[in-house]
């Protein structure tokens, strides 16, 4: 059994360590509810948008736009949107998992790939794979002005021919305890069927314009989403990996104290026994 003073240097390291993750904690509680604000204001102007795109698409036929145009897929873009961070559990594992696996499938299927990371932890990561990197996002907060330059990037990939589609890794909310890992294809944008609307939309100058002008707006639309997912996924994976370490430390602490009141008595034990030898020695 470790002595007395060396359980007691534990106990206090614990107790230090406890402090920091409970600092996290609050400071994950008080982040989360900001970002998951955003979050739920901005879904109602995705739908809108997408409602939109929808009836515009229904009223167009054939090639609609460069960002809606498909062809044979010869070479992939991946973002893979990660934590600049770690401390948040299983999060960023979870997510560069994910995104080998759809690295793997299109590999598989003979295409070339190309890795754009966003945050510094799936950078890390794909530093020690064999799979090209270009345009590296970190420090990347979910503002506009972020999405609207991965978009802008994106755009400019595809509507040039350097990529054949876009696709993206990243963690959608579920619910306040359940995040999920998942891969979607953003590029090229496909037509939204929406349900036919008792009074149609009427576009001016014409539907064609409208398009035009709208789908740059509806793609930075959809990473700004993308990105407050994944934040608010961040941070909720921190708050449950920072609570649970606060617990477990609590119960680390509990069990350290019983070891030490246990070394101490048998210390103090092993003390009574050798005076009490003394004493019977100088008797004789």
């Amino acid at each position: 059994m470790a002595g007395v003073r060396e359980i007691k240097g534990r106990i206090k390291s614990v107790r230090n360590i406890q402090q920091i993750t409970k600092a996290m904690k609050m400071v994950a509680a008080a982040r989360i509810k900001k970002v998951e604000t955003r979050m739920k204001a901005a879904r109602p102007f995705a739908y809108k948008m997408q409602e939109v795109v929808g009836e515009l698409t229904s009223q167009l036929e054939g090639a609609l736009d460069p960002l809606m145009e498909a062809r044979p897929v010869k070479r992939v873009a991946v973002l893979v949107v990660s934590a600049d961070k770690g401390l948040c559990g299983s999060y960023n594992n979870n997510v560069v998992k994910a995104a080998m696996q759809a690295l793997k499938g299109h590999v598989e299927a003979g295409r070339e790939v190309v890795v754009i990371p966003v945050g510094s932890k799936g950078y890390r990561f794909f530093l020690r794979r064999p799979y090209p990197i270009e345009n590296v996002m970190t420090g990347w907060n979910p503002d506009f002005d972020t999405a609207r330059a991965l978009a802008d990037t994106l755009t400019e990939m595809f509507t040039s021919g350097k990529v054949d589609e876009v696709h993206v890794v990243y963690t959608r909310v579920i619910s306040a305890l359940t995040q999920e890992a998942k891969t979607d294809r953003l590029l090229p944008l496909a037509s939204e069927k929406t349900p036919e609307h008792v009074l149609p939309y009427m576009f001016e100058p014409d539907p064609n314009a409208a398009l035009s002008a709208i789908l740059p707006q509806y793609l930075r639309t959809i990473f700004y989403q993308i990105l407050l997912e994944a934040r608010t996924s961040e941070l909720s994976a921190r708050l449950r990996a920072m609570t649970n370490a606060t617990d477990n430390a609590d119960k680390f602490v509990g069990t350290l104290t019983l070891d030490f009141f246990r070394a101490r008595q048998s210390a103090i034990t092993n003390e009574i026994l050798e005076v009490a030898s003394g004493a019977e020695a100088l008797k004789k």
